[in-house]
């Protein structure tokens, strides 16, 4: 009976060893399609653009009331789509290039048409605004490969800080209402849209603070809109900041 279980040993031993050189031969050796970020487009606001915050590519992005701005990148998806195995998604950033300043910021679970993604700098150290960030992701497969995207970047500068009129207010269209807000010397837009985002009106200005009499804006009564700043170094430029958002109501 020894003979048998020898020769038992033997053909476990044989199939094991196949099982394994079948899983190492048939692992997936294709990496994943590399992926294009999106550029900043334009932003809300500039002649013909056809974007809004949604869609417009790597771009600033309001923290609220906090001193500095978040960012938000994007890239397109499709061909992670066609390939058909992606896991997760790493994201990376960094400001200075080099070996030592790449930062891994977090790794995302691949989610078909969820190519956004919001970096909070959370842990960072140090001021956020004036440096220019660069952003790549890397897709990760199911068997472990990966394939670096291209690079997109973006300044961030400081934000204006609004100051009046309150969130929330409610005036009569008849009203004289001043916008005002703090900041340094940019070219400041300020910007109206309804309670669905669509843009309504925009203005430039190189001052902190315009009277409505003064902006081309001719709000309905009974309507409520979304108001912020934005601001721009040089307008055009992948450079910028945006305010926090505020909510004016009108009446008759």
């Amino acid at each position: 009976m020894k003979w048998l279980y020898a020769i038992l040993l033997i053909l476990i031993v044989i199939i094991s060893f196949g099982c394994s050189y079948d899983e190492a031969e048939n692992k997936d050796p294709i990496p994943p399609s590399k992926v294009e970020m999106t550029p900043h487009l334009c932003d809300p606001g500039d002649p013909g653009c056809a974007y809004t915050d949604r869609n417009n590519g790597i771009d600033a992005y309001s923290a609220g009331n906090l001193d500095y701005n978040w960012m938000k990148i994007q890239w397109d998806d499709k061909p992670l789509q066609k390939d058909g195995d992606i896991h997760h998604i790493e994201i990376w950033r960094y400001y200075i290039y080099s070996d030592t300043n790449f930062t891994f910021v977090e790794e995302i679970p691949f989610i078909p048409d969820s190519s956004t993604y919001y970096d909070k700098f959370i842990g960072f150290e140090g001021s956020v605004i004036q440096k220019t960030w660069f952003y790549f992701i890397i897709p990760f497969d199911e068997a472990g490969n990966s394939t670096n995207s291209d690079t997109v970047s973006y300044r961030l500068i400081l934000p204006p800080g609004l100051q009046s009129p309150a969130d929330n207010s409610t005036f009569s269209v008849n009203d004289s209402i001043n916008f005002s807000w703090s900041g340094e010397s940019y070219t400041y837009r300020i910007l109206f849209f309804d309670t669905s985002y669509n843009l309504i009106h925009s203005e430039d200005t190189d001052e902190t603070s315009r009277n409505i009499s003064e902006i081309d804006f001719v709000p309905i009564p009974g309507f409520s809109y979304i108001w912020r700043i934005d601001a721009f170094v040089v307008v055009g430029e992948d450079e910028g900041s945006e305010s926090e958002e505020r909510v004016i109501n009108f009446t008759l």
